[in-house]
């Protein structure tokens, strides 16, 4: 084989192999306003008479500006309520604001069928 000729297709690959380079570009993505999914989140919420320890959970949150989302979740929470620790599921609205979430989870009655409601704080990791 010429060397001269070789070396021209070696070129020719060379240049051909740039210009498909450059022509698979990505398109930047559209960011979206809905956000799902679960998250590693740590929180702590009270009340007059429980104590709770939330941990995230799904959730469905919906983003207004930049650092700011609102929405509802629901968190695996241990509840110190009558001198006992059970572990309940929680359902609250979401208000984050950078890594912090304002809370204010329910976990349903308790043995005298009222209702538990607690409001806390999180850390988003």
């Amino acid at each position: 084989m010429n060397f001269k000729l070789f070396k021209k297709y070696i070129l020719l690959l060379m240049l051909l192999s740039c210009f498909c380079g450059f022509t698979q570009t990505e398109k930047p993505k559209s960011e979206s306003k809905i956000d799902a999914g679960f998250e590693g989140m740590i929180g702590l919420s009270v009340s007059n008479k429980v104590i709770a320890l939330n941990v995230g959970g799904p959730s469905l949150k919906y983003k207004l500006k930049n650092h700011f989302k609102i929405g509802i979740g629901a968190f695996p929470s241990l509840i110190f309520l009558d001198k006992k620790i059970y572990p309940k599921l929680a359902f609250s609205p979401i208000v984050e604001h950078n890594k912090w979430l304002f809370i204010a989870p329910y976990y349903g009655y308790d043995a005298n069928n009222e209702m538990i409601w607690t409001l806390g704080v999180g850390y988003k990791f």
